[in-house]
This record gives C-alpha cells, structure tokens and sequence, in this order.
C-alpha cells in the first residue's frame, strides 16, 4: 500500500490505543478496589466477587491483545509494511482496514488463522 494511503490510518489508530488504554486502565483499578473491600466471607459473595474478576481480567487480556495489534500497525505505517496481509502477504482490502484499523490479516487468512490452520511466510 501507498504510504500515503497509510498515513490516514494512525490518527484513528492512535485514538483506539489511547481508548483501550483508558479502559485498561479503568479495569485494573477496579479489581484493585475490589480486592481491597474484603468482600467474599460468604460462599455466595466470594463466586460472584470471584466470576466478576475472571471477566474483568479477561478483558484486560483481550484489550492487551489489541492493544499490541494497534502498536504493531502503528510499526506497519512507520515501515512503510502497513495493509499487507501478514501470512500471504496480498493487500488488505481498504474496506477491513477502515473497519479494523489494525487487522493483521486479509479475510481469507484470518478464517485460516481462527481454525489454527494458518501457516505464516519465512521471509
């Protein structure tokens, strides 16, 4: 992809970063305040307590991964190597980019990838 094609993505990426990291941020706090209540003397109290930090945690391990996925585009723009499919190394459609700014896969390879039958290039 052109650079200057590219050059439209980082703003919107920039944004997504410092909006993740926000929440990250948010969460982290949150089950910190938790742990720092005592809560969980009863049975029922602590499942509950316990059911809500595995979801607060796996959000934090979800918006990490994206976290690095919009950083490893922002590295993509500043190569020059960004809105190249990673596996087969085609151009991503413009249309997936302007959805997910930091898709590092076209549709064909990311299929590929979810039933884990994706084999990467060596180059």
């Amino acid at each position: 992809m052109l650079k200057s094609k590219q050059k439209p993505f980082k703003a919107p990426l920039l944004a997504i970063l410092k909006k993740v990291g926000g929440k990250l941020e948010h969460l982290e706090e949150a089950i910190l305040l938790a742990a720092g209540e005592g809560k969980g003397s009863e049975a029922d109290e602590f499942g509950a307590d316990s059911y809500s930090r595995e979801q607060q945690l796996g959000l934090i391990e979800n918006g990490d991964e994206i976290k690095g996925f919009v950083i490893e585009a922002l590295s993509r723009i500043n190569d020059g190597a960004f809105g190249s499919c990673l596996a087969c190394e085609k151009l991503i459609p413009l249309k997936r980019l302007e959805v997910l700014p930091y898709a590092q896969y076209c549709v064909p390879c990311q299929e590929l990838d979810e039933k884990g039958e994706l084999q990467l290039n060596e180059s």
